[in-house]
């Protein structure tokens, strides 16, 4: 996932990194020297200003997002499935997981399983910022699908299927990348995503061991309304 993506990520990642940046400086507030996990960091838009507040580790599953990452700016990268992160071995005082990385688990069991790897690499009194897609965000990709976006250098086609699983979808992605000598080269993604009923996912957290500190919809912190919104973001402590 996101081998050919990675060639455009940045170009047409249109997501609110300063929204993100601001829940995070909102949480830590003044504290450094933290021991700090961007997990599913892809080509590592938030390293930089996570470095602010102590050292960071990245991971990623594709290699390809960590080579983008790395380039901009120094930071310790494992190329590693949320799955795996128990194998890192080391405890986090800061986890945050940006724009939907939990939403690509494959089912509930992994889901599960993600969470607990989090939980578990976390220090007592650290805290953890992540965000979903609602059921919601399924439905509106399934019903105004195909997205479609052109310019000059870029051109791709986005389809969105359903499949046998509530709240999943798969996408078919089509690149079209101009080239120094003018013509224009093909590249190909696959990728599924799956949600959850909200509600079972908050008695997860709390069955996992999280304290949920607060939560809200679409980068409003006033929004509670998830039935109605697209994206929730999660801050919980251990």
């Amino acid at each position: 996932m996101y081998k050919n993506i990675s060639l455009v990520y940045d170009k047409l990642m249109d997501v609110d990194y300063t929204a993100y940046e601001n829940i995070i400086s909102q949480e830590l507030g003044e504290k450094n020297n933290l021991l700090i996990l961007d997990l599913g960091c892809g080509s590592g838009s938030l390293i930089k200003f996570l470095s602010n507040f102590g050292d960071v580790v990245g991971i990623d599953s594709s290699e390809e997002m960590l080579s983008i990452a790395s380039s901009k700016h120094p930071a310790k990268y494992f190329a590693l499935n949320l799955l795996d992160l128990d194998k890192l071995n080391i405890k986090f005082d800061f986890i945050v997981s940006a724009f939907d990385v939990l939403n690509y688990l494959d089912n509930f069991t992994q889901f599960k399983k993600g969470l607990t790897n989090i939980y578990k690499s976390m220090n007592e009194g650290s805290s953890f910022i992540f965000d979903m897609h609602t059921p919601k965000k399924i439905e509106y990709m399934l019903s105004n699908q195909p997205f479609v976006y052109e310019d000059y250098e870029l051109i791709y086609h986005w389809f969105v299927y359903e499949t046998e699983n509530e709240y999943e979808m798969e996408s078919e992605l089509s690149f079209f990348i101009k080239q120094n000598n003018g013509l224009y080269k093909k590249i190909e993604e696959y990728q599924k995503q799956r949600t959850y009923e909200i509600e079972k996912v908050f008695a997860l957290l709390e069955e996992i061991g999280f304290k949920i500190k607060n939560y809200f919809c679409d980068f409003d912190k006033e929004n509670k309304n998830f039935d109605n919104s697209q994206r929730i973001i999660f801050i919980l402590e251990k």
